[in-house]
């Protein structure tokens, strides 16, 4: 199999980089044209190969077509595909450290991105004690998120090894959609398959399941899956018939109740039989049953041959229903991926899966635009600002501005701020690689990182595919190599193979000498007194520090807090008794029931809000009706509510002291930076994805800064409200641990960060500022510099004191009105902001 996994690894792309190219074929390629200049040693070393594929057809018996990729060989992922791959693990270890095979599985999935990874006879008892690692730690690493279900007989606790096992992945993007409650195994406990439901719009939803069909066999005291299978009938259902046809006609019976929910499905299976003539396949085919097409022959128009490396017949195979569009599918040689049978790879229209659904607000991992990282803000201003000039949008956003009717003005913003947000997106896409962080960056590490690319650099030039000679031997003495092309291939094929050893032991133990480089990168910097550079790298220790800590605190508790589908929730009934809400629909049905249709609209309880005063002022006054009370020339009727009255006279009141329009609209450059400088990047907003990152990184540029605050200023001084600004996410917190009656929870709104650092300006700013000014507002409500939270709390004390000691009535009253925000009336809350010298576009 060594062989097999040499030869088979040609087949991966040629534009991963130098670093994942097929080094095997290379070598056989430049000793195959070097054979006639060389010595006898190259001979030896070319009819070593010659030998070990002979060896592979005489005595493995693997026909040519087993090392052949069947289909197109995949290329790189585009953006609206979903990639599965599935292959027969033939058993698995659940050490992390030390496991090639594991480590061969994950290298794999790095370079293919699947969103998708389909396992089966991965032969573990994950409830052995010795199985301390799940399928999440295992294949858990880099910086994409992932969810993992596997399945194994749970009825019988053979050992650390149990014949068969399934096992699905799901990765990155497509988590948005997973539905953990629709997701399981099995329902018997044999572990034969394992699926994962992903939920999208109007009801698309898409299953995936990954099978094991046990192979036949006639030892009763065996502990084959097919054995485990039949005892488990025979004791608990009484039932004596054959393992693999239970197999078939349980696995119809899911799946048609799936189908005729409206499901669509993606099975995966090994099922022991040939997949065009035996039993399973032609009930996945039927046209008048399941009517699924198996994906690969489909696809290429050519039917599969031998998927298993001794075989001679199909029996491992990827169905799908005809409503999921299949774009790429292929089964690559034995011995590219990790088991003995051949591995499937297939790519899906996402679309077809999850329908056109908006994105969903999912917490990644890791942003690629961090300000934090150095050089990760100059190349997405860099972007971006190349991106404005090339797409004037200055010119436009002047074209906006000189714009005289407000609609056309709102459409011409709206259509400027949307190609904004791609241009950001885009910036932030380029500003930084996502790295998987298989080898920890340290001296140590690079010195073989960059050796293996220069010796693979130099078989390409005997191979005729390097031109340049003059950058080859240049980065060779950079690395220590000298006279590079005077070192003949075999010695070149020895060194890259020592290379590749020093490589691998870095991918194991580089975080030892990751922790050296950072500590002798500290006490160079203080050496040298550079305390910028020591604030960046005790940064990074420090960083890295509380995210091994967090690492393995998660891992010994088995946490799994990440991107948790909605938990339960709690309402009361009219009668006061609690219902729980377990499913996502019913907690998402009573949090709207609870917050947007009951908590939202308290405010309608307000006067304004009612009778006559609703009429004429509506959710936002008219332009004539706020300016008379503004003025005081308003005339009010007899029966108008007392405390109404008194408030609207007050505004009038206000605005006699201070000017009108006198807080301003405009935000300017500098102000922008100012505000966006000191924000913490973490703060989380901006369902659209623009995130504080972009603005944070932006503020490092003058022209970026400039285009966010005219577009920002223009909204406001026109009134345009932007379509993006239109939309929020709604957070739902517990104010008490342990509490989730949903009256009891905390919602908070994240808007857009552009449109949140706008309000804070001209209402949080501005309109205090003017309050200030003009002593509306008593001076002991603001915080003093040079003052803690302490020493309101000794005031507080020593206020009881001398109350005790003077025996004088006292009362200090500390008082939140309920659901104080949720009250505030736009109608007048519009009139006191303009009272305060708001412009009225920018309330209105």
């Amino acid at each position: 199999m060594n062989v097999l996994d040499k030869r088979a690894r040609r087949h991966r792309g040629d534009d991963r980089g130098d670093a994942e190219m097929d080094d095997q074929a290379l070598v056989e390629e430049v000793l195959r044209e070097s054979s006639d200049g060389e010595s006898s040693e190259v001979d030896v070393i070319l009819n070593k190969f010659r030998i070990e594929q002979d060896e592979i057809r005489r005595l493995k018996q693997v026909d040519e077509y087993l090392l052949e990729v069947h289909g197109q060989v995949p290329n790189k992922k585009e953006d609206e595909v979903c990639r599965l791959i599935y292959e027969n693990a033939n058993s698995l270890n659940s050490r992390i450290t030390g496991n090639d095979k594991l480590d061969k599985a994950r290298q794999m999935i790095h370079e293919l991105e699947p969103d998708i990874v389909a396992f089966n006879e991965h032969r573990l008892n994950l409830r052995h004690k010795d199985n301390k690692n799940g399928f999440k730690q295992m294949f858990n690493g880099g910086e994409l998120d992932l969810r993992a279900l596997a399945a194994h007989n749970i009825h019988e606790n053979i050992g650390r090894t149990q014949e068969g096992g399934t096992a699905l992945l799901a990765y990155g993007k497509l988590l948005e959609y997973y539905d953990a409650e629709g997701s399981g195994k099995d329902d018997t406990g044999l572990g034969r398959w394992t699926y994962m439901r992903f939920d999208g719009k109007d009801g698309v939803a898409t299953v995936v399941v990954c099978g094991y069909n046990p192979c036949y066999n006639n030892k009763k005291e065996s502990n084959t899956f097919y054995q485990q299978n039949r005892r488990y009938f025979i004791n608990n259902q009484r039932d004596t018939c054959c393992p693999r046809v239970k197999f078939r006609t349980d696995l119809e019976k899911t799946l048609t109740r799936w189908r005729n929910e409206g499901a669509r499905l993606i099975v995966c299976l090994d099922a022991n039989e040939d997949i065009y003539k035996k039993g399973i396949g032609k009930m996945l085919t039927e046209s008048n049953g399941l009517d699924m097409v198996e994906a690969v022959g489909d696809f290429t128009s050519r039917p599969l041959g031998a998927t298993f490396f001794r075989g001679s017949k199909p029996i491992d195979a990827v169905w799908a229903t005809k409503d999921v569009a299949v774009v790429g599918a292929c089964m690559m040689p034995v011995g590219y991926g990790i088991g003995d049978h051949r591995l499937f790879v297939v790519d899906f229209m996402l679309s077809t899966m999850v329908g056109d659904a908006p994105t969903r607000v999912v917490r990644p991992k890791a942003r690629r635009l961090n300000t934090n990282v150095e050089g990760c803000a100059e190349r997405y201003n860099k972007v971006l600002e190349e991106s404005i000039r090339k797409h004037r949008l200055m010119e436009k956003m002047k074209k906006a501005h000189e714009t005289k009717s407000k609609r056309k003005a709102a459409k011409l913003l709206n259509k400027l701020d949307m190609q904004s947000k791609e241009l950001m997106a885009q910036a932030e896409k380029k500003c930084r690689r996502l790295k998987s962080g298989l080898i920890p960056f340290s001296p140590e590490a690079v010195v073989w990182i960059k050796r293996c690319q220069v010796y693979r650099s130099i078989l390409r030039w005997h191979s005729g595919k390097v031109r340049n000679r003059g950058n080859l031997k240049r980065a060779a003495r950079r690395c220590g190599i000298l006279n590079p092309l005077q070192i003949p291939v075999t010695g070149i094929i020895a060194r890259l193979e020592v290379c590749k050893e020093k490589c691998n032991y870095f991918r194991r133990h580089g975080h030892k000498y990751r922790r050296k480089h950072l500590y002798n990168r500290l006490d160079v910097a203080r050496d040298k007194q550079d305390e910028t550079a020591e604030k960046q790298i005790l940064a990074i220790i420090q960083r890295e520090k509380e995210r091994s800590f967090w690492r393995r605190l998660n891992f010994a508790l088995r946490k799994q807090s990440k991107g948790r589908a909605v938990g339960p929730v709690q309402s009361e009934d009219e009668r006061g008794r609690v219902i729980d809400h377990t499913s996502q629909a019913a907690a998402e049905e009573a949090i709207w029931n609870e917050v947007h249709r009951k908590r939202y609209h308290l405010a309608e309880q307000a006067p304004i809000c009612q009778g006559n005063l609703r009429g004429e002022f509506g959710y936002c006054p008219p332009p004539r009706i706020a300016e008379s009370i503004l003025d005081g020339s308003y005339e009010f009727d007899d029966d108008i509510d007392p405390a109404t009255r008194e408030l609207l006279e007050e505004i009038a009141l206000i605005r006699q002291k201070i000017p009108k329009n006198s807080a301003s609209w405009l935000i300017n450059r500098k102000k922008w930076q100012q505000v966006w400088k000191k924000k913490n990047e973490a703060t989380s907003s901006s369902e659209s994805g623009l995130h504080f990152g972009h603005y944070k990184a932006g503020a490092e540029s003058d022209l970026i800064s400039q285009f966010h605050a005219m577009k920002l200023s223009l909204a406001l001084r026109r009134g345009v409200g932007l379509d993006r600004w239109s939309r929020g996410l709604s957070v739902m917190l517990e104010k008490k641990f342990g509490v989730r009656l949903v009256s009891k929870l905390r919602a908070i709104l994240l808007m857009e960060a552009d449109f949140n650092a706008g309000n804070k300006v001209v209402y949080g700013e501005r309109m205090l500022d003017n309050a200030r000014k003009y002593k509306l507002m008593p001076e002991e409500i603001f915080s003093e510099k040079n003052r803690m939270a302490d020493d309101g709390a000794l005031a507080k004390t020593l206020f009881y004191d001398v109350v005790r000691q003077l025996r004088v009535p006292a009362a200090i009253a500390s008082v939140d009105a309920s659901n104080c925000y949720d009250r505030v009336a736009h109608a007048m809350a519009s009139l006191i902001f303009q009272s305060f010298g708001v412009a009225d576009t920018a309330v209105t």
